[in-house]
């Protein structure tokens, strides 16, 4: 049986931009936002010729404008108060009118975010899923969409993919959701720990730079703690496996027995903190501090899951549907997955009671990684 292995996992450029953006005061366009699989910020009524430099004055006088218009929309759109459409009616004559703020981010937002960035988007309440969707083109000056609120007074937008993932707000942590809480329109997530928490949310596992993450679900309504345990020393297991196998010491680590194998070869300064979500459905994660580790972690995971023949998988090839391309780190994943299978095959006993003890702990937790593997015949 010739295997190809899908591992799922998302090779992220190292320049890769992630911004929360808030759908308007009370989450108001959260909607529009799906309807038109389109993000914008609250600037009705006005058109750009190119990305907006904020920093030109003919710019600026469409922006008051549009907060002009949005202003009169809210309060209900009394005739006797309906602004001026003659740009030259906002040229400035106060010094320090514009809010920086604004003007910042409509730059972030129309200028420096481009395609193939991560956008998140909370809606209204703790368990309102938190929307996830990449840019999927640059900036479209002739690209605009409607909103309810507004009714012809179009809004510039920026056109987005979703990406099919279903997370409430309360499933994020701490620093997150203050992220997700605050006010401002958009904020560049730049803290690496919130980096890789909304990584794990939107793509499971994932490459970025040379960090990895780990993310797998737990789906069982409820799971007991001694099984939830058996599948965090697993992953452990995997991860000190691959630390012998970099060192070319799995033969000595294939011959110790499970536990001890870990104490010997683990290395802690190459795990990040783990974050665990135990309600249905939930999740565990966590960064590592190598590329690799990450995809050999979830592939172990997986082929001991279903019990794999180490000799058919000794031959696996790896074909990668979260990206457009072959990387180096599929390339990787397959050389050593190769290699670790062809030394597990001569340590059959070893393996079957890997195997064993993970497919009680899947099934009694429910466990899913995103890797999947199928026979090339089929």
């Amino acid at each position: 049986m010739a295997l190809i292995l899908d591992p799922s996992q998302r090779v992220i450029d190292k320049a890769h931009q992630i911004f929360v953006l808030h759908p308007g005061d009370g989450k108001r366009f959260y909607n529009d936002f799906v309807a038109h699989s389109a993000v914008f910020l609250d600037i009705p009524g006005i058109s750009f010729n190119a990305e907006p430099d904020v920093d030109d004055e003919e710019i600026r006088k469409r922006l008051r404008l549009a907060r002009a218009l949005g202003g009169w929309h809210k309060s209900g759109r009394p005739e006797r108060r309906a602004p001026s459409r003659d740009l030259e009616a906002y040229a400035v004559k106060i010094e320090g009118r514009d809010a920086p703020r604004f003007m910042n981010e409509v730059r972030t937002l129309y200028s420096e975010a481009k395609p193939g960035d991560l956008i998140v988007i909370p809606g209204p309440g703790y368990n309102s899923q938190v929307l996830m969707a990449e840019l999927s083109e640059p900036f479209d000056p002739e690209y605009r969409v409607d909103s309810a609120r507004y009714g012809p007074d179009l809004i510039p937008a920026r056109r987005v993919k979703f990406i099919q993932v279903n997370h409430a707000k309360y499933e994020f942590g701490r620093r997150a959701i203050q992220l997700m809480q605050n006010r401002q329109a958009i904020i560049r997530v730049s803290n690496d720990a919130d980096r890789h928490e909304f990584y794990e949310h939107a793509y499971g596992d994932y490459v970025w730079g040379d960090v990895s993450g780990s993310y797998m679900e737990i789906t069982e309504a409820v799971v007991d703690q001694k099984d939830l345990t058996d599948v965090l020393f697993l992953t452990n297991l995997y991860g000190a496996m691959y630390v012998a196998l970099q060192a070319g010491e799995l033969d000595r680590f294939l011959e110790l027995p499970l536990h001890k194998a870990v104490n010997q070869y683990y290395n802690r300064e190459l795990f990040g903190d783990i974050s665990i979500e135990v309600h249905s459905p939930g999740f565990f994660g966590r960064p590592i501090r190598d590329a690799a580790i990450a995809g050999f972690i979830s592939t172990m995971t997986l082929f001991a899951t279903l019990g794999i023949d180490p000799a058919a998988a000794s031959t696996v090839e790896v074909q990668n549907s979260a990206n457009n391309r072959v990387s180096v780190c599929d390339m990787k994943l397959e050389e050593d997955v190769r290699s670790a299978m062809k030394m597990v095959a001569n340590a059959h006993l070893w393996w079957d009671e890997v195997c064993s003890v993970q497919k009680a702990a899947s099934e009694q937790t429910g466990l899913k990684t995103k890797a999947k593997v199928v026979d090339k015949g089929d």
